[in-house]
């Protein structure tokens, strides 16, 4: 990959994901058929199904889905991941700051799919999804209109609350649009959530699937992998557990599936860069 190619939203991500990180990215970009690219591409075709050896293929066709929503005769590299985030933003008429963080985008469109699965969800599945984000004894002292508000104050948050409802998220979109869910480990709660909210999520996403397609294919590509990629922003940034391996805040004492001590500044999983006020900063 050249340094033109190197995307700061984007290329980190792409190089800390592991294969089964990598599999929904594949998995959407294949769901394209004729309108994609990755089967012609040399690296696919010598390694696949070993996504690792070939994460530039995979970002580069992200890219260049993202592109199919831009003019970009003179651009071979596609718009920038913040473009493109900011551009499947406008289509759920997110509305957000022009200097908003990609993480902010991310959880704001996190946030918009979650929230009209919210209203499509019984008081008990209602109950159940604040509850697996720790929220749940707020609900009852708020009015009927504001448990999304303890959702969007959840997802803000750093820490698992945060990754949980990426996960519960990017599970649902998984499982609508491939047939199957996240592979990875979780605790008994959170396989509950996954089952129990992949129902109302995968409404909404074919929702969106209808309104969209006269919008063009692209965002069949680029909305499940801008949902797949917040995830794994998250994700990458935890730190693990040396007892039982679960995902933590950097700010957490004490881990909240078995108990154990956390160490400090021990045990982190590999972290993603952090912007420079001197870095080049896209409006």
């Amino acid at each position: 990959m050249s340094d033109n190619d190197f995307d700061f939203d984007l290329t980190p991500v792409i190089s800390l994901a592991g294969q089964e990180d990598l599999d929904p990215l594949v998995g959407y970009i294949l769901k394209a058929n004729l309108t994609e690219g990755l089967t012609k591409n040399d690296e696919y075709r010598r390694y696949a199904p070993d996504h690792e050896k070939y994460r530039g293929a995979i970002e580069h066709e992200i890219r260049a889905f993202g592109g199919n929503s831009f003019l970009n005769i003179f651009r071979a590299s596609g718009p920038s991941y913040r473009e493109i985030v900011q551009d499947v933003a406008d289509k759920f008429d997110v509305r957000y700051p022009k200097d908003a963080s990609i993480e902010t985008l991310e959880d704001l469109i996190l946030l918009k799919i979650a929230g009209q699965a919210y209203e499509k969800m019984n008081q008990k599945e209602r109950q159940e999804f604040l509850d697996t984000l720790g929220v749940g004894s707020l609900i009852s002292a708020l009015p009927k209109s504001l448990p999304v508000a303890v959702v969007q104050a959840a997802i803000q948050a750093s820490g698992a609350s945060a990754l949980n409802f990426t996960l519960i998220v990017a599970n649902a979109v998984s499982r609508a649009l491939l047939g199957h869910g996240l592979t990875f480990a979780a605790n008994a709660s959170l396989s509950r959530a996954f089952s129990l909210f992949a129902g109302p999520i995968g409404w909404v996403i074919t929702g969106i699937w209808t309104l969209l397609d006269l919008a063009g294919p692209a965002y069949r590509v680029t909305i499940p992998c801008v949902v797949h990629i917040a995830m794994l922003r998250r994700k990458l940034a935890m730190k693990t557990c040396p007892k039982c391996g679960a995902r933590y805040a950097r700010s957490q004492k004490f881990c909240s599936e078995c108990g154990q001590k956390l160490p400090d500044g021990d045990g982190a999983v590999a972290s993603l860069p952090v912007k420079a006020d001197g870095d080049e900063k896209l409006s």
